[in-house]
Order: structure tokens, then sequence, then C-alpha cells
């Protein structure tokens, strides 16, 4: 029986479920598909879908107003939310440009006002603030929408956390180690499991090392894994799965040094995303240049280790020098990290969900260029002609860049991919990166967060063919 004679009330049932790009591409198969696809039900339901909001960052939804829209208005605000609004360094920029502006304000208690950070977790939706006193730090974590607050903790001086919210339910699980304390060095670790509906927490995990240990730096949990570095005689990447008290040595946490005539070393980044670690390495033998690689967590599968036994393999390693754990044949997806065919040296990289394709990553590397080798003079004098030519002339300028792929995981037969979708040259990091959609900020007894959106263009007429082509042109990440 063909898809299309399911019945419209079922095809719409199923379409639901589907994210934009799905729905954008059957669509154009025919006629009724592309009723169905163009039906108001259909595309206020994607618009207030949470998944597609929290990808975007985007502020609470005026159900009564978007149910007012027609099918093309609703287009539009989807189309008009995808993009990015542009930096907030960029003052050189048109009206049609310019962000629109929604406040939301949360009043604090006496307790949180002094020494307070903020920081807004993925989504925008929840808050975490902490507040440091000389021998406790205090972490409550607030609904934004509703200005509630929700979990408050305390934790040692120098603790460090990282969050992750489950998709698909009320639940944030939050990961602590305690960094770099040299003068207690037990180290332990510990997951905390929060209820945002009820703020119920409890504990999931702990394990502490052994003095060996100076301390870790938590850089994601993601699902049952966590990601951080070891502080010992050799900083280590380490990955565990808690709830089953595993762990795999993902190598060195240290920069890889560039040999001579390049004076300089490359940092090492290391991601974690569902199901793949996403990570930058150097290559070994000129010439040099640096590798954005996808590793899936199933080709670790032979080399967990129990917990228990973290501190003898971490010193087996130590002891043979060895280097990262990630090898070229567990990596199934990789790419030269280059701009204008010279090799990139990475400053920073970002994994953000897609807002339009499920379980698709962007991929954000910003990085600048490698300075070009020049050959060595062979002669006396013209090394010493090129040594006052350099300090004369000073180094030369290197491009700065930023790189975006798209990463697709493996879907059923089809393999992983890892896409470069564009490059441009930027000044710095902040011009490249520091445009975000949700501003958070501390002010005298209340903490406001700022939703950037771009503003609607209400001169520019609609694309005839819109639905199947309003991402072709304008879509920037």
């Amino acid at each position: 029986m063909p898809f299309e004679a399911l019945g419209e009330d079922i095809l719409l049932r199923i379409f639901c479920f589907c994210d934009i790009s799905t729905i954008l591409t059957v669509s154009a198969i025919n006629k009724t598909l592309r009723r169905i696809a163009l039906s108001k039900q259909l595309w206020l339901s994607l618009v207030l879908d949470p998944g597609f909001r929290d990808a975007l960052d985007l502020p609470p939804p005026d159900r009564e107003q978007l149910e007012c829209l027609s099918t093309k208005d609703l287009i539009a605000v989807i189309k008009n939310a995808v993009i990015r609004p542009c930096s907030i360094w960029d003052f050189e920029h048109d009206e049609s440009s310019m962000s629109v502006l929604t406040s939301v304000s949360i009043p604090l208690d006496e307790d949180n006002r002094d020494r307070l950070q903020a920081r807004l977790l993925p989504g925008a939706r929840y808050i975490l603030l902490h507040s440091t006193s000389t021998t406790h730090r205090r972490l409550c974590m607030y609904d934004v929408w509703s200005a509630r607050r929700i979990w408050e903790h305390l934790v040692q001086v120098r603790t460090m956390c990282v969050v992750d919210l489950v998709p698909g339910c009320s639940i944030a699980r939050i990961f602590f180690a305690k960094s770099l304390d040299y003068s207690n060095p037990s180290s332990p670790l510990h997951v905390e499991e929060v209820d945002l509906t009820t703020g119920a927490s409890h504990e999931l995990f702990n394990f502490s090392f052994h003095s060996n240990v100076f301390g870790v730096t938590p850089c994601a949990i993601v699902g049952d894994f966590l990601l951080g570095i070891l502080h010992s005689n050799n900083p280590t990447y380490v990955l565990i799965n808690w709830r089953a008290s595993i762990f795999v040595s993902l190598g060195h946490a240290d920069s890889y040094p560039i040999p001579e005539p390049c004076s300089f070393t490359v940092r090492r980044h290391v991601e974690l995303i569902p199901g793949y670690i996403l990570s930058t390495y150097l290559t070994t033998s000129p010439p040099y240049a640096s590798i954005l690689a996808a590793t899936p967590l199933e080709a670790f599968s032979d080399r967990w280790k129990p917990l228990t036994e973290i501190h003898t393999v971490l010193a087996a390693q130590l002891e043979a020098r060895s280097t990262s754990m990630i090898t070229i044949e567990n990596i199934t997806t990789q790419e030269r990290l280059e701009y204008n065919h010279r090799p990139l040296r990475p400053a920073s990289v970002m994994a953000t969900p897609d807002a339009l394709h499920a379980g698709v990553y962007n991929i954000s590397v910003y990085g600048v260029q490698f300075p070009e080798r020049r050959a060595r003079p062979v002669t006396l004098m013209g090394r010493i002609v090129n040594r006052i030519t350099r300090r004369w002339k000073g180094p030369p300028k290197r491009a700065h860049a930023l790189l975006s792929y798209r990463f697709t995981p493996k879907q059923g037969q089809a393999s992983s991919k890892l896409e470069l979708v564009s490059t441009r040259g930027v000044a710095n990091l902040l011009q490249a990166l520091y445009s975000p959609r949700a501003i958070p900020s501390v002010s005298g007894n209340s903490v406001s967060v700022v939703y950037r959106q771009r503003r609607q263009r209400t001169q520019e007429p609609m694309r005839r063919k819109l639905p199947l082509r309003f991402l072709s042109s304008d879509h920037r990440h």
C-alpha cells in the first residue's frame, strides 16, 4: 500500500514526529504529501517543539499569538528563528539584521547576591547560579521562564560542574569534580540527578581517586558518560561510563609541539556528543595539519576497564609514555582543518544540535592559520639577514578563520558524515563565536536573561516555493 494512502489524519500524526528537514523533503514527493506538509497544525507543532526551540535558545513561546498566524507566517517564523542574529560586537549592520530582544528577570534572595555568577544551560530555559564564600560554593538552579528556584546545593571551593539536560524529560544530571587542589589531593567524582519539575534530587554515582590525582576538570556529561581531564604527573582525558563503573583513557591532554622551524604548539580539543567523541589531533609528519575527527563510542568496546583499576592503568601508560588513545583505525569520519588551502591551528571547537535535522550537530572550529614554513638559509650571512628582517618586520600576520561543519551520525546502513558547510575569515574569537542568542546578566537583586532573535524583514516578499527552499541561501549557524 502506498505511503500516501494511509489517510491524511494518520499522515499528519506521523509528520508531527518528523524534523523540519524530513518534512521539507517529503513535501516534494507529490501533491497529497505537499498539502499535508503545508497544514497549519503541523507547522504550529514545529514552532512549539521543545527540541527545535532548545536548539536555538528561543524565549518562551506565545501560543495564542502563534495560533493566529497562517502557515505562511509560521514558516517565516521558523526561518527567522534559524538565522542567527548578528554579533553584538558588529555595529555595522542594517536594520534588517538587527535583533528583537525579549527580556526575563529573576528576583533573587538576599543570600544569592554576593559574588554571584550565572551560567545558562543548553536551551536557555534553565540557569545555574553559583556564589562563592571562603569555604563553600552555593549552587542554585532556576527555571528562567517561571522565575522559580528549582534546586540548591552546597559544594566545596574549587568544585566545578557540568550539566546534562536529558532529552524528552524534565531531568538534569550534574557532574561534579574537584579541580586542582594540591592541599587536599583526594578527588571525588559525583553525579547528581535533579527532577526539574519537583526539585527533588538524588545521587547517582560517586568515586574517589588516590592521592596521585591532584584534581579533575569536568568537561562534559552526556547520558551515561562522563568526560574529564585527570590532573596528575601526566594530565589525561578519561571517558567514564558512570552507570557501569568502567572507563577508557583517551590519552594526553597536553598540547602538541610543532618541530622547528615552527616554534608553537597545537592544543588538543575533545568534545562529547551522544554516541561520539569529537577530537582534533595533529599529523605526526610533515606537512603538519590538524584533523577534526569523529570517533564512535562503540570503537572502545574492547578497551573498557573497571574503574577500580584506573590508577594502575594510568601509571602503566605514564611509564610507557603512551600517546593519544584515540587511534586512526577507530576514527570513522575525519576532515583536514584548512582555510584558503592552508592548515588551520584550532583554538576553539564547539558542537551544538541542529534545529532542522534531528540527531545532527553543527560544529564550529575557530582557528589561526599555520605560519608559512620558509626554507632555512644555508649560509651564515643569510641566517643573520633573516633574523634581522624578522625582528624588524615582526612575526608574519596569520589569518583567523571560522569553519562550520555539519556532522550526521550513523543511521541504519548509512555511515556517519562530516560535511564542511562554510568557511569565513574573522578578526578574532569574539567576532567568530560571540553572537549568543541568549545573554544572562546579574544586576543588583535580580538576574536577567535577554533572548536575541533576528528581526523579521517585513518588506521582503516571500519566495513562491518558500516551504521547499527557505533555507537554501539564508541559513547560517
